[in-house]
């Protein structure tokens, strides 16, 4: 929850059953800072790559929640909230990386500019080897972050040797709601947001019922 561009309270939740803890936790949230809905300006939301149940719980409420109380919706692609983690910190190469499980990984490449960071890889399902061994061919130091490391942080690091860095701080391979709210902001700045009717996931390859209908 962020006021005047400052993180006012953040809350992170493990569970399976989102549709369920969700709201509560957002809620208590609200409480606990003596806010109620009714305060809110504006509401953000990842919109993926990442778990398909768990993007489509979490953008489904936030359309509901932004349709319901008639303000602004923001939707930020979860690869890019995941690079703010590092966002400042001299790197010429930021590639957010998430497990997506089947022998993939959701992926992206940001390089600094005057302007913050600008994609130079689009966001895409991808094989890690694949992905590490064009990496590998820009010559250039790439710093790696995200859940995808935990399973392929040898193929990165076979790939590019000592030009794959990643992360210490275990914290900053999560996506975090400030680095989502953060962004929101950046965009409302600008005049930017969704529409809570339109706005869908961006799931980056094909859900298993798709995969199935096929």
């Amino acid at each position: 929850m962020l006021k005047d561009g400052k993180l006012l309270a953040e809350s992170s939740e493990s569970s399976r059953n989102h549709s369920r803890t969700l709201l509560v936790a957002i809620e208590r949230l609200l409480a606990e800072n003596r806010f109620s809905a009714g305060d809110l300006g504006a509401v953000a939301a990842g919109v993926g790559p990442g778990s398909f149940t768990g993007v489509r719980i979490g953008l489904t409420l936030a359309k509901t929640l932004a349709y319901a109380l008639d303000i602004p919706l923001v939707g930020i692609s979860t690869l890019r909230a995941l690079a703010e983690n590092v966002h400042g910190d001299n790197y010429s190469l930021i590639c957010p990386a998430l497990d997506a499980l089947k022998g993939e990984v959701f992926g992206a490449g940001y390089k600094l500019s005057g302007d913050g960071l600008t994609i130079s890889q689009e966001e895409a399902a991808r094989d890690p080897a694949a992905w590490a061994a064009e990496l590998a061919q820009r010559e250039e130091p790439c710093l790696i972050l995200g859940s995808a490391v935990a399973r392929y942080r040898e193929v990165f690091s076979s790939a590019l040797a000592e030009r794959a860095l990643f992360p210490k701080d275990e914290s900053l391979h999560e996506v975090r709601a400030r680095a989502i709210g953060k962004l929101a902001v950046i965009r409302l700045a600008r005049g930017e947001s969704d529409d809570p009717r339109t706005l869908e996931p961006s799931y980056c390859r094909l859900s298993e019922a798709e995969l199935g209908a096929r």
